[in-house]
């Protein structure tokens, strides 16, 4: 291969890196031309609908995958598609769940001398309606005055396991779906005069979805969707626990305490983003497109690796540890019992448990991610020493060692003892646990039979040495 030109592969090219594979960089130019403050309501607007639309563009694509499907009368592949596209409409859910979240976060304050802005109104939202109208005309075609008595007998008496009743089923939930999701995303208060698609430079976001590069129907295109969208929350969260964190020095608590939420409510869809992926990604189907993921599978991003997980993380539970210790109590504990305790005697207890209920809310959110975050190397990689395209020795172990660490994070595990709250993610001696991690285990097996098709399938990886994740960006100090 000539030196400057990217490794290829008979479906496309080879990411470099992560960064590129998922175009952080176009992310990030979509997100600097906002024109908004950030960690403010009018910025979570923003980022939500910019998710918003990842999601919609990427509905277009399976509609119009769908069609073509229904065309050659390929009703199981039909049928896999339109399941992915009902797990982007939960996604759509969640994001209009947050959306009315930070309504009710910021209050009615958020409408005053406000313009609205709607999903109906983005580019992503137009060509989705075309490709599902196309979609519609399609099924109907086809099937209800094609096959009318196959498609009444199938929806009337078929069940999930049938591919043509999954088609006709995950059609009907997406459209009940989308009714609720355009609502919640539909005339919301904003405190700038622009369109939505300039607003969430829709162009460039196009070109985002758009750089999948991959010359095959595989799901890479929706499997870089399921990182785009955490990446653009995860920036937004971070805008918001950076607030919280110089809040709490401050004490200025009601801040603390409503920056803390938006942070934790943004990073709900993070996770059911993860859980879409754990749920229609087959282990053949990762394996099709994994070289060409380059040294990205088995990293994260800046925003994810460094700045959330280890810079915010860190100075979060510093801090309120701090904050806690200011109260000049004989113990931690008896400060944080007594939070709890005297939280209804006036305004300013009440703050006080506010602001310590939803750091361990958010704590939960991160632990709901790294629990959903695991279904990948377990699913995709295996057991019995898999690495990563990165070279780590183990990808399930190397997961769960990472969380572990977390756990352990001095401040985080001073805060949960004097809470009385555990921070360990199992019950090591119940039956349940005993039985599911005995070597000999239907999921221990199947962990085994997928560790040793990924070795025998990608040998060339089993030889890489370790390149772990390396940044010179600057800590994010708040």
């Amino acid at each position: 291969m000539c030196a400057g030109r990217r490794q290829m592969t008979g479906l496309g090219p080879v990411a470099e890196s992560y960064d590129q594979l998922h175009r952080i960089d176009l992310l990030g130019e979509a997100r600097a031309a906002r024109g908004v403050p950030q960690g403010t309501y009018d910025s979570t607007v923003c980022a939500v609908l910019q998710a918003s639309e990842v999601c919609l563009l990427n509905l277009a694509r399976l509609a119009n995958r769908t069609q073509a499907c229904l065309l050659a009368d390929d009703i199981p592949t039909a049928s896999r598609y339109v399941q992915w596209a009902v797990g982007f409409h939960r996604l759509l859910r969640r994001l209009g769940t947050v959306m009315c979240g930070a309504r009710g976060i910021h209050g009615a304050g958020v409408s005053a001398g406000a313009t609205a802005v709607s999903i109906s109104e983005s580019a992503g939202y137009a060509a989705y309606v075309d490709a599902l109208r196309g979609l519609e005309d399609v099924a109907k075609g086809s099937l209800l005055a094609g096959a009318p008595e196959l498609t009444r007998s199938t929806i009337a008496t078929g069940s999930i396991d049938d591919s043509l009743y999954r088609v006709l089923h995950g059609i009907r939930i997406g459209c009940h779906d989308a009714t609720k999701w355009e609502s919640d995303l539909t005339a919301v208060p904003i405190g700038v005069s622009r369109s939505t698609d300039e607003l969430i430079s829709a162009e460039t976001l196009a070109r985002a979805v758009a750089a999948t590069e991959l010359n095959a129907d595989t799901l890479h295109g929706e499997f870089v969707a399921l990182h785009q969208v955490p990446e653009i929350l995860c920036a937004e969260a971070n805008d918001h626990l950076e607030a919280a964190i110089r809040a709490i020095r401050a004490s200025a608590l009601s801040r603390a305490a409503q920056h803390l939420t938006a942070c934790r409510e943004l990073l709900d869809p993070v996770v059911d983003a993860q859980r879409v992926m754990a749920e229609h990604l087959a282990t053949g189907e990762y394996h099709e497109f994994r070289t060409n993921l380059g040294p990205a599978s088995g990293t994260h991003s800046l925003s994810i690796k460094q700045h959330m997980f280890r810079d915010l993380f860190k100075h979060m539970w510093n801090d309120l540890e701090a904050w806690l210790n200011s109260f000049g109590a004989s113990s931690l504990e008896e400060t944080v019992r007594d939070i709890d305790a005297r939280r209804h005697d006036d305004p300013e207890g009440w703050l006080r448990h506010t602001v310590v209920d939803q750091a361990f809310k958010l704590h939960s959110a991160h632990q709901q991610w790294r629990h959903e975050h695991l279904h990948m190397p377990r699913n995709c990689l295996g057991s019995g020493g898999t690495k990563s395209m990165i070279g780590i020795p183990d990808g399930p172990q190397a997961v769960y060692k990472m969380r572990d660490a977390a756990n352990a994070q001095h401040s985080l595990a001073t805060i949960h003892r004097a809470r009385r709250t555990p921070l360990t993610n199992a019950v090591p001696d119940s039956p349940m646990v005993k039985l599911i991690t005995d070597p000999s285990s239907l999921d221990s097996e199947l962990m085994r039979v997928v560790g040793e098709a990924t070795r025998e399938y990608f040998p060339q990886v089993q030889e890489q040495s370790y390149q772990p994740f390396r940044s010179g960006a600057a800590e994010r100090n708040p």
